[in-house]
């Protein structure tokens, strides 16, 4: 018995010292939980990397739809763009996902919200029952708006008549389908896709405003100027003119049309006696009788033109009174106490119309070159400098009293004629339209097209407008009166970002022979240096002077965006805009609608939100 003890013990203590096998019934026994942690670490690993996608394609595509967003409605155009990007970083069936769809929503103003989910299979995961794994995103993309400034400046020569692909001014009549048609158009769109953001502004006691420069061949800002400080402006100027006389000239011409258009080209006067018609040049009278205005000195060829200075300060206030309600007082007149065809004493009586001459440029250094620095003593182009001199004061542009003495009509009188001259609509500072579409409405159905294109003048005033270091600096940067009418920094703490959209649809195109905010060229020579009827050297200048332009108002921090329509995309063009993405050259008026509204949607800085 012993014997069979000793030998069962000296078994089992073998077996309890032999581990040979041990790892495998170990192993055994831990197969099951060892294959659920490697399963779950690479079914895991891919569900944090597809999820990861996932929200990265939910980024994406909320910052493109918000691009286009504008009220408050999902489009199809917000979704097909959002989609796109979407699915582009994670195109459907990626990681062997589950078919998804995108939930979009627009929880507050300005903000568009986007929800999805989907599933992945697992690999080794399925043998506990796990046949595949949730990933899901949520993300928004705001607008985050500060106060905002918007400075328009638009082109309104006479070609802006046309339909796009129309040539010249199209008789000075306004085509269906015209360009400027479009712009008003597009105009209205910019305020349709900013309204809601302005709506949020308004009600955080902040705000965004809309200002309006129009050119051609000048600005008329005059009204502006005078009523914010009339030392602007000089007491006196010296203008093409010649002394007056009457003269019959009815034989040469064809009754009253003839008369009044052959020496009224741009009528910005008023009449003091209605019974007369036109302006000064060629006046029909009530007798039948054409009436002309010649010379009363002679020289060799009978008559006699010369500079005349007139004194123009005491005009003004009557002239650019705010209510516009008084009879505006004449800049200059005649009378006589009868007229010597007529048996009615005769009166004329002119108006300015608020726009203006440059002040005093630099023709010097300003020749055409690469330079796009402009000279100190370029007056002209200084955004921000006041007026402390008659050299730096701004002149009235009276076409009314300004004549070309080389321009003649008919035997025996060799009349002088008025030079072309154009003013665009009153330019607009700065200024509140929320709630008012009426009123941004009706300023802009009110442009109306004609003259030349001086791109430099646009460039210029619509910095001028917008800078807050120069005409319109507030009398601190920073100011907690949402309603401050001029140009600060900061307001309530909040800075304000400043925009131009500058719209044209065609070439520079100055003439040394037209009436402009240089005078007449090829007499005064203000740009050339010398009078000059070279026409090419001329754009050549004024090219310069709108590369400078361009820089300067980039200088002041204005995003500046540029639109070439149914125009070529010039270099000088492109190069303006802030960002070569800001340039756009387009060709139907459908296409300057789309771009206005996405120019709206693109104002302020896009951000992601939770």
């Amino acid at each position: 018995m012993r014997a069979r003890d000793n030998k069962m013990a000296t078994f089992l203590g073998r077996l309890r010292r032999d581990r040979r096998g041990n790892t495998l019934a170990i192993m055994a026994a831990a197969m099951i939980p060892l294959i659920a942690m490697i399963g779950s670490g690479i079914d895991m690993t891919r569900a944090y990397m597809a999820q990861n996608r996932f929200r990265q394609a939910c980024d994406a595509g909320s910052l493109a739809g918000r691009r286009l967003l504008s009220g408050l409605t999902v489009t199809q155009n917000v979704r097909d763009e959002a989609t796109k990007y979407f699915t582009f970083n994670f195109p459907q069936g990626q990681f062997q996902s589950a078919a998804y769809t995108l939930a979009m929503s627009i929880p507050a103003p300005g903000t568009l919200r986007i929800a999805s989910e989907t599933t992945i299979p697992t690999t080794l995961m399925k043998i506990f029952g796990f046949d595949t794994l949730p990933i899901t995103t949520t993300c928004s993309a705001t607008q985050d708006f500060v106060n905002t400034d918007i400075m328009l400046v638009f082109d309104l020569s006479g070609s802006m008549n046309c339909a796009p692909g129309g040539a010249g001014d199209c008789g000075g009549t306004e085509q269906t389908g015209s360009k400027i048609g479009a712009l008003r158009s597009a105009a209205l769109s910019l305020y349709d896709t900013l309204e809601p953001a302005q709506n949020q502004l308004y009600d955080n006691n902040l705000r965004l405003r809309y200002g309006f420069v129009n050119y051609n061949s000048t600005v008329n800002v005059g009204r502006i100027l005078y009523e914010k400080n009339p030392d602007w402006l000089v007491q006196s100027w010296q203008y093409q003119s010649r002394t007056p006389d009457w003269v019959d000239a009815t034989p040469y011409f064809n009754g009253k049309s003839a008369c009044n258009s052959a020496y009224t080209f741009d009528a910005q006067a008023s009449q003091a006696n209605p019974t007369y018609t036109g302006v000064m040049g060629g006046w029909w009278l009530t007798s039948n009788r054409c009436r002309v205005i010649v010379q009363s000195q002679s020289n060799s060829d009978g008559y006699t033109y010369e500079r005349q200075t007139v004194d123009v300060r005491p005009y003004l206030a009557s002239n650019l009174k705010a209510t516009n309600t008084q009879t505006p007082a004449p800049i200059w007149q005649i009378t006589g106490t009868n007229d010597p065809y007529d048996d009615k004493p005769y009166e004329f009586k002119s108006v300015w119309n608020g726009c203006i001459e440059e002040r005093k440029t630099n023709s010097t250094l300003i020749n055409g070159g690469t330079s796009t620095t402009a000279p100190a003593d370029a007056y002209d182009l200084d955004v921000d400098l006041l007026p402390y001199n008659d050299d730096t004061r701004w002149r009235p542009m009276w076409n009314d009293i300004t004549y070309n003495p080389d321009w003649t009509w008919g035997w025996p009188y060799y009349l002088p004629r008025q030079p072309a001259t154009y003013c665009p609509t009153e330019a607009r500072r700065l200024q509140n339209y929320y709630n008012n579409r009426a009123g941004f409405a009706a300023y802009v159905s009110g442009l109306v097209a004609r003259g030349g294109t001086y791109h430099d003048l646009g460039m210029t005033w619509g910095a001028r407008f917008i800078s807050p270091t120069g005409l319109f600096k507030p009398s601190t940067p920073e100011t907690n009166d949402v309603n401050d009418p001029d140009n600060p920094t900061k307001i309530r703490g909040f800075s304000v970002k400043k925009y131009m959209i500058f719209m044209t649809d065609g070439d520079m195109a100055p003439t040394s022979t037209a009436y402009s905010a240089y005078g007449m060229e090829y007499l005064d020579g203000r740009v050339m240096g010398s009078p000059s009827a070279d026409n090419n050297a001329l754009t050549a200048r004024h090219l310069q002077r709108f590369r400078m332009a361009c820089n300067a108002a980039k200088a002041k921090g204005i995003d500046v965006w540029v639109i070439a329509f149914a125009t070529n995309l010039t270099t000088d063009m492109q190069n303006c805009a802030s960002k070569p993405e800001q340039a756009a050259g387009l060709s139907t008026n459908a296409a300057l609608i789309a771009k206005f509204q996405e120019i709206g949607s693109k104002i302020g800085s896009l951000r992601l939100s939770q």
